[in-house]
């Protein structure tokens, strides 16, 4: 959770009363940050700042590398603005960009990516020895894929970062870390982190229409299972024009989702695909009795049900929306699972959303999980052509921090007072949400497939013990080769 308790969220709400993942391959450009004198808005009187000594650039360039490419749900737009323009996070951003320029007389800049997927667009430039740029904003996938070679510091080895201060996502840090070693990072300097959770909207004219008991309810009282999102999609379904079949666009659906909602289900039960022994070493994870028998019950539930739809098409041609969303949209869907990100892109949508965390297997699970997968999520990194890596620590640290103070207040009021929360109920479900987010290295690295292979057997009731069986040998040696990368003396 973003450093807000659901108290601050519900009195900031009652105050004010998919998504595409590609980019392009243009070149790259480079964008400063325009330094300026001017004293940032009057804050609170109690400002948040980092464990730094005080110090003096000299007016030192420093510069980002960044995943940042046009029309991008997931481009990194909130590394630092420019100037001023009355957007509440855009003007966030620019504090804390004025702020850090400002305190340490630093100008800060970055190398704009003009494409979401950067792994091959950076590996050369740091095998070549390139000095242009001090740090890295990417996917977690292409930073996964740099450290494995060895092309990213140690952040544990870093002066002036502390990873365990709580403007760094703990959740995700124990996810990023193996063998002791973490090579990247995410928390409050960024937003998207946040918007890549995965979750579950709800049409709440629908449950209304259909008089059935509100979802809310559910999650208050512990009932808030896949069963009970099954009975709620086979109660809801309905053959609007009559043909005696069921198609998107015509008729009325449960639930249409994605082709991870297998994927998301699972480890919306508290299990993973691989975990990690006491030497934070990966080990596989779903292969045991206990996992398997989840995987099996949530796959008997969904596969067969055909007021579930699973699909990653987008069949319209004057849409960007997949399938999925734009059904949702047009009330004919009562749950979408989707990322969070979803309620900023629909906010002038007509239906009446409602916001929960996906369902828990059974009533007896300690509490909810929200996955965040290896594409959608960004991370900053210090790339090992970085000769002063602890400069590069403080300036990360220092803009962190800093972010408690700008960044992650105002997606907070963003999200409650224009965008996210349409009920007071929502305030409950943010902050189980928020505070949920599940990786998982499996997906992150992509070993033996697993992950998508064990996703679409549950979504198609396949052998699911069989098809992780099949891919046990070469998901271990995987694992192996990576830890092995990671333990290889540099």
């Amino acid at each position: 959770m973003k450093h807000l308790t659901s108290i601050l969220l519900l009195t900031s709400l009652l105050a004010v009363s998919m998504i595409s993942c590609g980019g392009d391959s243009t070149t790259p450009t480079v964008t400063n940050a325009v330094t300026t004198s001017a004293v940032p808005a009057e804050t609170e009187a109690v400002r948040i700042t980092a464990n730094l000594p005080e110090r003096d650039f000299g007016g030192e360039e420093f510069t980002f590398y960044g995943r940042i490419y046009a029309g991008g749900d997931w481009s990194a737009d909130d590394i630092l603005i420019h100037s001023a323009d009355g957007d509440t996070i855009n003007d966030a951003v620019y504090e804390r960009t004025v702020y850090i320029e400002d305190t340490y007389n630093v100008k800060l800049g970055v190398i704009e990516s003009q494409n979401g997927s950067i792994g091959g667009m950076v590996k050369p430039l740091l095998l070549a020895g390139d000095t242009s740029f001090q740090a890295i904003v990417s996917a977690v996938v292409d930073a996964g894929g740099w450290a494995a070679e060895h092309l990213l510091w140690d952040l544990n080895e870093v002066g002036n970062l502390d990873l365990t201060q709580e403007w760094w996502s703990q959740k995700a840090n124990s996810t990023m870390s193996l063998a002791n070693k973490q090579y990247y990072v995410t928390g409050d300097i960024f937003i998207v982190d946040n918007q890549a959770i995965r979750m579950v909207f709800f049409n709440k004219d629908m449950i209304e229409e259909f008089d059935l008991e509100s979802p809310y309810t559910l999650v208050r009282n512990n009932e808030w299972t896949i069963e009970k999102l099954v009975e709620y999609s086979e109660t809801v379904q309905g053959d609007l024009n009559g043909d005696n079949t069921f198609k998107p666009g015509d008729d009325r659906f449960g639930t249409m989702a994605q082709g991870s909602f297998g994927s998301v289900l699972y480890y919306a039960s508290g299990n993973t695909i691989t975990a990690k022994d006491k030497d934070d070493l990966p080990y596989i994870a779903c292969n045991t009795d206990a996992a398997m028998t989840v995987m099996s019950g949530i796959s008997q539930l969904i596969s067969s049900c055909d007021a579930i739809l699973m699909s990653n098409e987008n069949t319209s041609t004057d849409s960007a929306w997949p399938d999925n969303v734009r059904h949702f949209m047009d009330g004919r869907v009562l749950f979408a699972p989707e990322v969070l990100l979803l309620i900023e892109l629909a906010r002038n949508c007509p239906v009446d959303i409602g916001m929960l965390p996906p369902p828990k297997y059974d009533a007896s699970q300690d509490g909810y999980y929200c996955f965040a997968d290896n594409w959608c999520p960004n991370v900053v990194s210090i790339p090992i052509t970085n000769a002063k890596p602890d400069d590069a620590g403080f300036i990360i640290e220092a803009m962190a921090a800093d972010s408690m103070n700008n960044l992650t207040p105002a997606y907070y009021e963003v999200a409650l007072t224009e965008k996210y929360a349409r009920d007071k109920e929502s305030v409950e479900m943010l902050d189980l949400i928020l505070d949920s987010m599940v990786l998982d290295n499996a997906n992150i690295f992509g070993w033996g497939g697993m992950e998508g292979a064990v996703g679409t057997a549950i979504n198609e009731g396949n052998a699911i013990a069989s098809t992780i069986e099949k891919r046990i040998s070469a998901t271990e040696k995987q694992i192996a080769k990576t830890v092995e990368k990671f333990t290889a003396e540099e």
